[in-house]
């Protein structure tokens, strides 16, 4: 199955035999199948002992191909063609069989094998749901046909699991063979194993097709359920017919503990290819450890439901395997190094259109953040993977907003963040110190030496350049080290950041150089005022990450520059025609050849093409001008109007309909999405630097444990664990209690507490405690928190700092639990509605045998009336004898 990122499941080989559909080659004896025609010929009977496989093998032949999952779904002709076709095997078969009374000939028949060791018994069970009495007649002809493989290995069990034969089928085949629920075929793949290639494993059928009135998709049918249709009125082929009941059927001896070539058990098959709930409580109870066994991938069955996380079924499976058994599964990698989010991140790369597809896999990603995975550097890497539509759902749950806001107040991060700000600052007051004293030494004709830029100045400005260059540097490392190096390429902020590294090391080296730099002196000028935007560029991105209504701001900027494209290229259009109209009217004229006579003159604005763009563009702006300028020409006038309806007034109310509407949509739906993203970015880089820091030390002999393991755990309020190091735990300890305890000084309620009063010396204390607590002790330990980039601060202040609050729900996440209950009830209404007609067919059935009693009794009283009716008749003439006689 190419779902399954690597690891290919089929229940087909190289020979040609496929799971649902596989039939031999097609042989050189042709039969007679147009419908309503006998296939058997009363004159070769007893001749052919071939003539039973053939028959099945010719329907086998005409039976129409599926070679994808959209074939399963047939038109209304092709089942009606089927069925028909079908229909007329079975009786052709039972024709057959009444015309061969001899058991020497049945078994005869029934032991023919055909192309890859098949037999009748084979050949049958590869149809679409066979009637029992067929099956069970060809075992009755041959009963050791039933133990035979073919040539993959198949018994017919095989064939009949996974081509979705009844419950009562399998049953007859169990029967006559229990050992064959653990035969394995040449791939070691059970009876169980191909159970799961079945339509009904995934959700249930005849539910569905109850609900819809036909098809899974309503106006189809599966090849499966081509005989069925024809059952109406009797439900003996329902029973047993249940996944749950087939698979307990077939996992009673063990087959649910033996894996396939690939160490695959049938819960792994049951989590790839989805089923229910009650399947797998059936696998479990039958195998416990399976939940968390791995394959020889090293997948448990939560990698194999999150690698197909875009199937129907598949959030029921994830959310049964992270009930029954999460503390087990949900942290685990595989031989890849993937969690079960990483698998999920690789397969969810679905178009917009795919709208079941990305909803199942949002429920399964809810589902799965809902068990608080442990926040490693792994983990918040896979989540950065994410596609965009995942991640943005990602950064809004509990566990995540938790594990960030933990993260983002430990003292390395924080540390970061001042140390970022502080070298930002210092390089953005420097570079402005040095550049304007370059420029003045540039532009000054006796090029005066005193003039130049300080040489302390200009080195400290290449040490800030070197700090933004160890950053990236590490970073790059660092993600490499997690393989995830595609994030920094893609990050728009990295390449800010290198764009300013070049440019602060160029600049400064051509400060540093004590000859003329090798640019011009206009050169020098022009690159430093770009390089000035860079740094505040700088400045904005390191605040989008760092307060919310600012990320909010800058990205609602972005996100309604994006949706402008169509009105900016609109816009353009409209300035270059008008610009252009304006130029052809005046080119030439009086007023143009005034500017040319007179060159100190103000030019007339429409005189070039390019002075007209420009007038036309301020225009817009609101910088009308001098509208008498129009007057003599009346073309200009009407040009005039038209330009300051159309552009003036009715386009720019538009941009401001537009501009409000998107930032509206920034700011109350994706408000919280935004700005976690960027934090989420910031912690994963932080994370991912400490491990790597982490490694180093262990490599050197002085870390304990594996690199990038917590030595201890942190509870969180809500019972979250949050892994931490020692050091953190130690003196965030105590800063913690320190701070706290000044914090009760100031406790509205102490004098209460204390029972304390103005005129007692306890209270004059307290106070005098608090002046200094407010004078000399906050103020010195802000300050060298500050000093030290926070690292001396107390995890309160740092929690106020950077702590974010919890987004309320927003407009888009109310709506989708709305529509989710909505759908919630419409399921039950359908579930409601299947099981009043269910009973409405019951009830029916059961009036219909009541009304056959009725008439058999009402017969029988007739008939009774009718023979007293005769025994009066008999009577009354044998009287008027007797008369006639005795006269």
């Amino acid at each position: 199955m190419a779902d399954l990122v690597g690891y290919t499941i089929s229940a087909s080989s190289n020979d040609g035999l496929g799971p649902l559909n596989g039939r031999p080659m097609q042989r050189s004896t042709s039969f007679n199948t147009r419908a309503g025609a006998s296939t058997i010929a009363t004159d070769d009977i007893g001749h052919d002992v071939t003539r039973l496989y053939g028959l099945v093998e010719t329907s086998m032949m005409n039976m129409p191909a599926q070679q994808n999952e959209a074939a399963n779904e047939l038109r209304p002709t092709e089942v009606s063609r089927m069925r028909e076709m079908l229909n007329q095997t079975w009786e052709s078969i039972r024709e057959w069989l009444a015309a061969h009374p001899s058991a020497t000939d049945r078994q005869q028949a029934a032991m023919h094998q055909g192309q890859f060791l098949t037999t009748a018994l084979h050949m049958v069970c590869k149809l679409m749901d066979p009637p029992v009495d067929v099956v069970q007649s060809l075992i009755d002809c041959a009963e050791e046909t039933v133990t035979w493989p073919d040539s993959n290995g198949w018994l017919p069990l095989h064939h009949a699991c996974a081509n979705g034969a009844s419950g009562k089928v399998l049953s007859v085949l169990v029967q006559a063979y229990p050992e064959g629920k653990v035969q394995q075929d040449k791939r070691f793949r059970t009876p169980l194993h191909f159970a799961f290639f079945r339509r009904d494993a995934h959700e249930d059928v005849r539910m569905a097709n109850t609900a819809d009135g036909g098809g899974a998709g309503g106006g189809g049918s599966s090849p499966a359920d081509v005989n069925r249709g024809d059952d109406d009125g009797d439900d003996d082929d329902d029973v047993g017919n249940s996944m749950p009941e087939i698979v307990k059927l077939l996992a009673d001896s063990g087959a649910a503990e033996l894996q396939d070539e690939g160490g695959m058990l049938p819960m792994h098959y049951a989590s790839a290819y989805g089923t229910t709930c009650e399947v797998l409580e059936v696998l479990l109870e039958n195998y416990p450890e399976s939940i968390v066994k791995r394959e020889n991938k090293g997948r448990n069955p939560l990698h194999l439901a999150m690698v197909n996380a875009h199937r129907k079924s598949s959030p029921k499976v994830v959310g049964f395997l992270l009930e029954k058994n999460a503390a087990d599964i949900i942290n685990t990698y595989d031989d890849d190094n993937h969690l079960p989010i990483h698998l999920l991140a690789m397969a969810s790369k679905f178009p917009p259109e795919k709208v079941l597809e990305r909803k199942n896999a949002a429920d399964c990603l809810k589902l799965y953040l809902n068990s608080k995975p442990k926040a490693s550097a792994d983990f918040l890497t896979a989540i950065q993977t994410l596609p965009e539509w995942l991640r943005d759902i990602a950064v809004i749950s509990d566990h995540i907003q938790n594990i960030l806001n933990h993260k983002i107040v430990m003292r390395f991060p924080t540390m970061i963040l001042i140390l970022d700000l502080f070298f930002l600052i210092l390089v953005i007051v420097l570079f402005e110190i040095t550049t304007g004293a370059m420029i003045d030494y540039l532009f000054t004709e006796d090029k005066n030496e005193s003039l130049r830029p300080k040489t302390m100045q200009v080195i400290i400005t290449l040490v800030c350049g070197a700090y933004f260059l160890l950053r990236e540097f590490v970073q790059i490392i660092s993600l490499l080290a997690l393989g995830n190096f595609g994030s920094w390429l893609w990050d728009m902020g990295n390449w800010l950041d290198v764009c300013l590294i070049f440019l602060v090391f160029y600049f400064g080296g051509v400060m540093m150089s004590g000859s003329m730099p090798p640019v011009s002196a206009e050169a020098f000028r022009e690159g430093t005022a770009l390089t000035k935007g860079v740094l505040w560029m700088s400045v904005i991105s390191f605040l989008k990450s760092a307060q919310v209504e600012f990320s909010v701001f800058v990205s609602g900027v972005f996100y309604v520059v994006q949706r402008l494209a169509a009105f900016l290229l609109a816009l353009c259009v409209i300035l270059l025609m008008f610009a252009q109209m304006f130029y052809i009217v005046y080119a030439e004229t009086e007023l143009c050849q005034c500017g040319t006579d007179n060159p100190d003159a103000s030019p007339f604005p429409h005189c070039t093409f390019q002075n007209s763009l420009l007038k036309v563009y301020t225009m817009l702006m609101g910088e009308i001008g001098n509208e008498m300028r129009y007057s003599t020409v009346p073309v200009a006038q009407f040009l005039y109007f038209a330009f300051a309806f159309l552009v003036v007034i009715l386009l720019s109310n538009v941009l401001i309909a537009i501009v409000t509407d998107s930032y509206g949509v920034i700011k109350n739906e994706r408000a919280a999405m935004v700005f976690w993203s960027n934090r989420l970015d910031f912690v994963a880089e932080m994370d991912a630097i400490k491990n790597v820091g982490k490694t180093i030390k262990k490599w050197v002999g002085r870390g304990d444990g594996a690199a990038g393991a917590p030595t201890r755990v942190q509870e969180m309020p809500n019972g979250e664990p949050i892994p931490i190091d020692d050091a953190e735990k130690l003196s965030g300890g105590r800063f913690r209690s320190g701070w706290k305890s000044i914090m009760n000084l100031f406790d509205p309620n102490l004098y209460e507490t204390y029972d304390v009063n103005p005129s007692s010396f306890e209270f004059w204390c307290y106070v005098l405690v608090r002046f200094a607590a407010i004078v000399f002790v906050i103020p010195v330990w802000l300050i060298l928190g500050l000093c030290t980039a926070g690292w001396l601060w107390p995890p309160q202040v740092r929690e106020y700092i950077l702590k974010q609050k919890k987004v309320a729900i927003s407009r888009a996440d109310m709506a989708e639990q709305v529509i989710t209950q909505i759908n919630d009830l419409k399921n039950d209404i359908k579930k409601l509605r299947v099981e009043m007609k269910s009973e409405m067919k019951s009830d029916r059935k059961e009036f219909a045998q009541v009304k056959a009693e009725v008439e058999a009794v009402q017969a029988e009283v007739m008939a009774d009336l009718l023979q007293v009716k005769e025994i009066m008749v008999t009577l009354l003439d044998m009287s008027r004898d007797h008369l006639g006689t005795a006269r």
